[in-house]
Parts: C-alpha cells; structure tokens; sequence
C-alpha cells in the first residue's frame, strides 16, 4: 500500500475446532495507516481470525507479527503491552450494564492505563462528544439510549485511548440502514483522524464500501482475494462477484 509498512503480518494462521477447520494456513498483510475491511459469508472464519489476532484464541498453527513482534503465546505483561496498542468495537458494542457511559468509556484509559478516575471522566467525555452524543449523556446508563448510541459508546470506548490499531466486529449489525451509515462515517473520521491503521470485519458490502481502502475476502479458511476497494467491482474472482 503506497510503500507503507506492514503493521499486521498474518502466515499459515490455522485454527480448528474438533474436525471443522476453520481457518487453513491463512495468509494476510495489514498496512500502517490503511483501512482493511475483511468480508465473508456467516460462518466463513472472520471472526475467529479477529479473535486470533487479538488474543482471545490461540492458534493451532502459524504466525501473528504487529510490527515484527510474534505475538502468539505471548502472555502476562507483555501481552498487556502489546494490547495498549489496540482498541475494538464489539459487535453487540458489549458495554457494561451496571456502568454509567462515561465509565464504559474510561475503563480500559483506569484499567490497563492507570489513568486518575477524574482525568479519566474528561477523556471519557471528550470522546462521547467525539462519537456525536451529548455530553450530558456521560451519567446515563446503557438501558437508557438506543442500539445506535451503544455503538456510538462502544466506539468512544475503542479511541479513548488513541490506540495504533483499531478493529471493528460487524460494525453496522443490529442497527438500522441509516444509523450504520452514521457509524461507518464515525469509523472513517476517527481513523483517519488518529491515524490509525483499521480492520473491520462485516458482510455488508455497503458498509465494506464505506470503510475500507482494501478489502479482502475470505473462503474456505483462506484471503481468496484482496484489493483496493475501488477493484471490487471487477475483481474477477467469482467468490467476491457471488457474495
């Protein structure tokens, strides 16, 4: 990508549960700075590749550099190193139930930062601000708003400490068309504005659109392509003309 630098390098990734395989010796490349949208059927492996890149699985087999670091079987402190470089919105946007919004947002900025809870509250309220809600919203609870200003806090929460890497699961499921439109505009100002190097994983084509600057496509466990967003249309594989 324009000569930018790999910030995700992904080789032989291969994960399996029981006799399904899931992911086969999958290989992918995440620039610096660039918005990679993963697409692909339901059940196609997308999760379980952001879940593998994050730490919440571990690999069967294969390799996962952040910026030429291997970070499978990485653990205690300097797994905790490597993931104060990541923020993530949550599909279901997995706020806390019994926190006010402002504390969703601040507690990783508490909690692996060590950030004073009053400094935190200030970050916390700028970054609701950030996402287009009302900062009187900071004292509401998340049974208070819509699904649509969840996903607002959710993403106020994944920038709130200005993370290098950001990664977005099915971002623009549960809410309606207009409202993911609103949020993938939210994703591409807050990325852009950070400088952040994103990835998203959707099967939503529009919001695909929206979001990435390449998008790759996964199959059968495996990037059966992947190119700048304005190829999609005529990529000539007939797995992307399909889907």
């Amino acid at each position: 990508m324009n000569g930018a630098p790999v910030k995700i390098a992904i080789r032989g990734l291969t994960k399996s549960f029981g006799a399904k395989h899931v992911l086969r010796e999958l290989d992918l490349d995440i620039f610096q700075g660039e918005s990679l949208v993963v697409i692909g059927a339901s059940g196609s492996g997308k999760s379980v590749l952001l879940k593998n890149i994050v730490g919440i699985m571990t690999p069967d087999a294969g390799s996962i550099k952040i910026d030429g670091e291997e970070i499978v079987g990485v653990t205690g402190n300097a797994r905790d190193r490597i993931n104060r470089k990541l923020g993530m919105l949550f599909q279901g946007s997995a706020l806390f139930d019994s926190l006010p919004l402002w504390e969703n947002v601040a507690f990783g900025l508490m909690s692996a930062h060590g950030m004073d809870k009053a400094a935190a509250r200030d970050v916390a309220i700028e970054r609701i601000r950030q996402v287009g809600l009302d900062s009187d919203s900071a004292d509401r609870f998340p049974a208070d708003i819509s699904a649509g200003a969840q996903k607002r806090v959710g993403l106020a929460r994944a920038i709130a400490a200005e993370p290098e890497i950001l990664f977005f699961d099915e971002p623009t499921t549960g809410i309606d068309p207009i409202m993911g439109d609103v949020i993938d505009g939210l994703i591409v100002k807050c990325v852009r504005d950070m400088g952040a190097t994103a990835l998203t994983i959707t099967h939503d084509m529009d919001s695909a659109r929206r979001i990435g600057d390449r998008i790759a496509m996964i199959h059968d466990g495996k990037i059966v392509w992947a190119g700048d967003v304005g190829n999609i249309d005529n990529s000539g594989n007939e797995f992307i003309d399909q889907f």
